[in-house]
């Protein structure tokens, strides 16, 4: 008895002692067992059935994935403090995480082609929404989402966020939607191939409201540290052939990324649509040249 009651005791703690030396996350497969106990669960439904455009039979666990880098990427930026100019700080991904995660469950379910990237979120678009350069109506009438959006932890009193109830329009994400639907038509042939996500998933504002981008800020270099970080492990997931850069700022933060991880994706730039860019009136006049010159509109249209 005395022998068995050792043996007993020695398993117990041998076991222990794995489960607490464990890492987090070391395989697909216990990443998803990490989601189903740790993540925030919520009922909205699954995305519907799109095998002619989504056919990968392990779909759900590579959005969850791709969740999982989010949420990580969130904790990693929680600690952070900003200095002045910034007052407030919102992380859409968080209080708007329902339609975020409904974002990424239905058009996010295997390696994409084209990856679009965006510089952070806009305070009529993403931080309404949860989803990247997510005007209001695009999302609801073409995106066809609409979930919960509760607040940020801090709201600034001059930009509150309404979610869904926000009557104001983000021009940037007017503007990128609007020529996608032109060309594609329905968003399951453009998102077949092609994704879009924000480099930096935090909202800077201003004491009055005003908005402020991570290149408007001194001392980026830990926010950008942590960002790329995890932009990395969002490229190695989608494994892209060409991120194209929507603006400057993203294109510069993809070219560095790709170079401090000895890896050789294709870049490209396309101007942002936002009305704060000079001479960028016929926006989508611009976009629609662009996709054309660049021969990408075979990756966006079939």
């Amino acid at each position: 008895m005395k022998f068995l009651e050792k043996v007993s005791k020695l398993t117990t703690r041998t076991m222990l002692k794995r489960k607490l030396s464990k890492p987090s996350s070391t395989t697909p497969q216990e990443s998803e067992v990490a989601a189903k106990t740790s993540r925030p669960e919520t009922d909205s439904p699954g995305p519907p059935d799109k095998s002619r455009y989504f056919s990968s039979p392990q779909s759900p666990d590579f959005a969850q994935q791709f969740i999982n880098i989010q949420l990580d990427l969130n904790a990693a930026l929680k600690p952070l403090q900003f200095k002045p100019p910034v007052a407030y700080v919102y992380n859409p991904v968080e209080y708007a995480f329902k339609p975020n995660e409904t974002y990424v469950k239905k058009y996010c379910q295997g390696p994409k082609k084209l990856l679009f990237v965006g510089m952070n979120p806009g305070p009529f678009g993403m931080v309404q929404t949860g989803v990247p350069f997510g005007e209001i109506k695009s999302v609801r009438d073409w995106l066809e989402i609409e979930e919960e959006v509760s607040k940020p932890e801090k709201e600034c009193p001059q930009r509150p966020v309404l979610g869904f109830a926000c009557t104001r329009s983000e021009v940037s994400g007017d503007r990128l939607w609007n020529v996608l639907k032109k060309l594609c038509g329905s968003p399951e042939v453009f998102f077949k191939n092609c994704f879009v996500y924000n480099y930096c998933p935090l909202a800077l504002l201003k004491s009055d409201g005003g908005n402020l981008t991570p290149s408007d800020i001194k001392d980026t270099n830990i926010l950008e540290g942590i960002c790329d970080q995890y932009f990395w492990k969002v490229i190695q997931l989608l494994s892209p052939e060409i991120i194209i850069g929507i603006g400057r700022y993203a294109e510069k933060r993809a070219i560095l990324t790709l170079k401090n991880n000895d890896s050789d994706v294709k870049v490209l730039n396309l101007v942002h649509p936002s009305p704060r860019v000079k001479n960028n009136q016929n926006w989508p006049l611009k976009a629609e040249e662009f996709f054309k010159k660049e021969d990408l509109l075979k990756y966006m249209t079939n």
